[in-house]
């Protein structure tokens, strides 16, 4: 029992409740970095140059999975698509464009 209570407890950390509460505010897909210095929505696959997005860091919390912190960007595309992307980093289009 104290097992699946700690489960729990990490699983209710304030990084996945901030994650809750941008979901609930329309930002349901999910992105990533790839390696030619783009954003690919991990949903649908596509991929999307950095100059075409607005990426804002949102917030930094502790990841009590990882032991770490993590970066919280919000990603709004062209299409009006809008997600997230959670990072060891801070992502910025300089970032990605180097």
């Amino acid at each position: 029992m104290n097992a699946s209570k700690n489960i729990a407890r990490k699983l209710s950390n304030a990084l996945t409740l901030r994650v809750i509460e941008l979901h609930s505010k329309g930002y349901t897909d999910d992105y990533m970095p790839t390696a030619d210095h783009k954003l690919q929505c991990i949903q649908d696959s596509l991929d999307f140059a950095v100059e075409d997005l607005d990426i804002q860091i949102i917030d930094q919390q502790f990841d009590q999975l990882s032991k770490s912190y993590k970066y919280i960007h919000t990603i709004e595309t062209i299409n009006g698509s809008k997600g997230l992307m959670i990072t060891d980093f801070i992502c910025t289009k300089g970032f990605l464009m180097n």
